[in-house]
């Protein structure tokens, strides 16, 4: 992937009903410079009184309602929400994803999501990337500099001012601001769904012929296991070699991935 200056940055941040990976979404806001992208979602799980506590969001199932602070908002199905963000990301060029440790959180609970109302594959179609603000923060600022890598700390000592950590608009618009402190590169950019890509190498980080890390660095470069065998069936080790090197990984790399599917084939 090679940045031609024509990428569009949209920001986002999900409110959820915990910190599960399977929780439902409750909010969804997303900041492109100019446009606030702001939906409640009505979940289909109790909301935790943990979650409630920090976002301020509750829903009563007896007569569908959802509220902020205890004052009522309009909140719609999931499926609405999935559609209605894909148009808006959609009439974007090249959108890239950008978002406080949303390679951990955010984006495996949303890819549930899409993957639940078969929606996936149409938004990888729109989603030029990702990038994880939290790793810039962390490339950048030194803790003992800075304290600590939350988000609300960075806007606080970068910006010098408070906010209301956990609204998610101001979430948004405030990590928007933020971008400007930080420096990022076609290598920080990975697959919307890496994770599923790493998922494809538990096999082998079973059996400790690759470490999870490196399992991470295939996913991130978009390779999932199928790729490599695909390129072994077609030319044996120089079709790993080919493409392994070609993204960056050593002959290492390449040696083992070679020792597993000849054994595979034996």
């Amino acid at each position: 992937m090679k940045f031609g200056g024509e990428e569009s940055v949209v920001v986002f941040d999900l409110e959820t009903t915990g910190l599960s990976r399977k929780s439902d979404i409750t909010q969804w806001p997303a900041f492109d410079g100019t446009t606030v992208f702001n939906e409640y979602v009505s979940p289909r799980e109790v909301i935790s009184p943990k979650s409630s506590e920090i976002t301020g969001l509750t829903f009563d199932f007896s007569c569908d309602q959802m509220y902020h602070h205890g004052k009522p908002v309009k909140s719609r199905d999931i499926q609405i929400v999935l559609l209605e963000f894909i148009e808006f990301i959609s009439k974007k060029k090249k959108p890239i994803l950008f978002g406080h440790n949303i390679a951990s959180f955010d984006i495996p609970i949303l890819m549930n999501k899409l993957r639940q109302h078969s929606l996936l594959s149409e938004f990888m179609l729109h989603i030029y990337g990702c990038i994880d603000t939290i790793k810039l923060a962390r490339r950048k600022f030194k803790t003992k500099d800075i304290g600590n890598h939350k988000q609300q700390t960075l806007v606080t000592k970068l910006l010098g001012v408070e906010y209301d950590a956990h609204n998610a608009c101001a979430d948004v618009t405030s990590l928007f601001q933020l971008l400007a402190h930080f420096e990022y590169s076609e290598k920080d950019v990975f697959p919307f769904n890496s994770a599923l890509l790493t998922d494809s190498y538990i096999p082998l980080i079973r059996a400790s012929r690759i470490t999870k890390l490196t399992a991470r660095k295939l996913a991130h470069s978009g390779l999932c296991l199928k790729h490599l065998q695909l390129a072994f069936n077609r030319d044996s080790e120089n079709g790993l070699k080919s493409i392994l090197l070609e993204h960056g990984f050593n002959a290492k790399t390449v040696t083992c991935f070679t020792k597993h599917f000849t054994c595979t084939e034996e």
